[in-house]
């Protein structure tokens, strides 16, 4: 993902994790998605996919930011957050 890190990426990226983490088909995810809404989601999963993220875009989300995370949109914003301050 390198040096082309964007909202539409990470959410791209993430969504792709998620539906293969979670055995779905595919998943219309939105920056408004609440997590626990997300089909075959449970907290291991959700932390599978944020680690896996975190290793795709080269980057640590903090655990007090992880424990503020409840819409897609928050995973995305703390993933380019933490991008800027590598």
């Amino acid at each position: 993902m390198g040096n082309d890190l964007n909202q539409a990426g990470v959410l791209a990226a993430f969504a792709a994790m998620l539906a293969q983490i979670c055995e779905q088909a595919r998943l219309d995810l939105r920056l408004d998605t609440v997590l626990i809404d997300i089909p075959g989601i449970d907290s291991l999963r959700l932390l599978q996919a944020i680690a896996l993220l975190e290793e795709r875009c080269m980057v640590e989300i903090m655990i007090p930011t992880l424990e503020s995370l409840h819409q897609v949109g928050d995973v995305v914003d703390a993933i380019l957050q933490a991008r800027r301050c590598a």
